[in-house]
């Protein structure tokens, strides 16, 4: 299984890694608050560090699917990214606090659909573009 991973760049590989990392502290905040709320004072649920999971995120999908669409022409997975950063616009305009969870659940699963989409899309490629190793 390793092997069917192994071209992707490490950029690629990093920008798979912070959408997840982002999908999970979302879905872990509220049960870390439940069970410990000495914890919600970290760094680690702090809303600096949320702005720069999710910054990181976004910058990294942008600059690498924008690349594969210019490569490929498959518009699907800018169009997860482009519902990744509405589900966040809709947070930051709408959403109470206590939802906040949920968005950044939906967010980081949009942007992972979109890595996979993508990939999906590279592996399917029978264009003569090298892979990089």
């Amino acid at each position: 299984m390793y092997k069917r991973y192994k071209h992707l760049l490490p950029v690629e590989k990093m920008g798979l890694f912070f959408s997840i990392a982002c999908a999970i502290h979302c879905l872990t905040l509220p049960i870390f608050l439940f069970f410990a709320p000495y914890i919600a004072s970290s760094f680690a649920f702090t809303s600096t560090f949320e702005w720069i999971l999710v910054s990181t995120s976004f910058l990294l999908a942008l600059i690498l699917l924008f690349q594969d669409y210019k490569r490929h022409r498959k518009p699907l997975p800018m169009i997860y990214l482009g519902l990744a950063v509405l589900v966040k616009l809709i947070e930051v305009l709408w959403a109470k606090n206590s939802f906040d969870w949920a968005f950044g659940l939906l967010l980081g699963v949009f942007i992972s659909i979109a890595y996979w989409v993508n990939y999906q899309h590279k592996v399917a490629c029978t264009c003569k573009i090298k892979h990089q190793a």
